[in-house]
């Protein structure tokens, strides 16, 4: 009986004490976000809100999806986002515009001010993608910006911008890293298009 007990007791002892994979979470924060492109704004006395992006669910979730061939989507099991990917790129945008100078003030969506213009944003794609046999990989880019003035509340002008950029390394971690670079990329030339919107 003492043999029985000691046997059960070390098989729960092992079952306690297994170590699991842990969980790496990645932020979305593209390297050197502060903007050093010098253009000429338009924009220089008006204000700019920059509202909560708009994107698919699966970018509202902490989960990490990705895509083999053209339909399958899965979810990585030990790769999720340090905050909600929707979340993230609007507070990124808010800090690039913020140190922009093209317009006199930006502020969040969550601020109570006025402002002349508001700066609409849609995701449509943020993915890592995969090849059927899964032995390549690169990322993809869709999203789309538009200007909206406040007094009117009729878009004054709108820019879409889809990149793709292959990836040598094909685990999560690079993907990330091309993402973040396509994404800074994309805020260079919101950038530009941004400060000739203003009418």
């Amino acid at each position: 009986m003492k043999i029985i007990v000691a046997v059960v007791m070390a098989f729960l002892f092992m079952a306690c004490s297994r170590t699991y994979p842990s969980v790496t979470e990645y932020r979305i924060a593209p390297n050197g976000v502060t903007s050093t492109e010098l253009v000429q704004s338009s924009c220089k006395d008006d204000t700019l809100k920059v509202s909560q992006v708009f994107v698919k669910s699966s970018l509202m979730s902490k989960e990490m999806k990705y895509v083999v061939g053209e339909y399958k989507e899965y979810a990585f099991n030990q790769s999720e986002w340090a905050e909600y990917p929707n979340k993230a790129i609007t507070d990124v945008i808010v800090e690039y515009l913020s140190h922009a100078n093209i317009f006199s003030n930006v502020s969040s969506y969550k601020s109570f001010s006025i402002s002349t213009y508001t700066l609409e944003t849609n995701v449509a794609e943020f993915t890592q993608h995969y090849s059927k046999d899964e032995k390549k990989s690169f990322v993809r880019l869709d999203i789309t910006f538009s200007l909206v003035d406040n007094q009117t509340g009729k878009i004054v002008d709108s820019k879409h911008i889809f990149k793709e950029k292959k990836i040598k390394a094909i685990d999560a971690q690079n993907g990330v890293i091309a993402l973040n670079e396509l994404l800074f990329s994309s805020l260079r030339e919101m950038h530009i298009w941004l400060a000739k919107s203003c009418k």
